[in-house]
């Protein structure tokens, strides 16, 4: 062996530090923008399956030759075959579970950072879309999704035509 070599096997403690360091400034950057993007994301998710769930709605009502309803609540939503029995006093958009060819076709839960904001949500005056045998709402209208994570609010709009627009 020729003097003066020595081996070198690993890392010594200033290069860890600072690799160490960069890791870390790293990691300090990206996290907030990952948490950002996730919050997104769920918002989004939700909208698009809000909005495919309105045109399932619309579909079973034409497949099934009755009223279809989607009810809303703050953080979940159900969609239903809905019949008005004035026996009963069920009213239109209200699910009532025993009631005579209501069937709940989907029930929807929100994640946990979004849900819709009831005060700016409305059909009509009501807190559901009802669709008809044709496949057409009854009401114009729009649900407003709201994030936790400090996204702007989204807008799904419902024409009297039956078109579904996110806004």
């Amino acid at each position: 062996m020729r003097k003066g070599i020595h081996k070198n096997s690993g890392f010594s403690v200033m290069e860890l530090m600072i690799t160490i360091a960069v890791i870390g400034l790293l990691a300090a950057i990206a996290i907030p923008n990952m948490i950002g993007w996730r919050s997104g994301a769920r918002l989004q998710g939700a909208v698009e399956n809000l909005r495919g769930d309105l045109q399932l709605a619309k579909l079973k009502a034409v497949q099934e030759n009755t009223f279809v309803a989607v009810l809303f609540s703050g953080t979940e939503y159900l969609i239903f075959t809905d019949i008005v029995d004035v026996g009963t006093g069920n009213d239109a958009g209200e699910f009532v579970g025993g009631t005579p060819g209501e069937r709940l076709l989907r029930r929807r839960q929100l994640e946990t950072s979004v849900s819709i904001d009831l005060g700016s949500t409305g059909f009509g005056g009501n807190l559901y879309a009802r669709f008809n045998n044709r496949g057409l709402p009854e009401d114009d209208g729009a649900v407003v999704i709201i994030s936790s994570g400090g996204k702007p609010p989204r807008t799904i709009r419902l024409s009297r035509l039956g078109r579904i627009d996110i806004q």
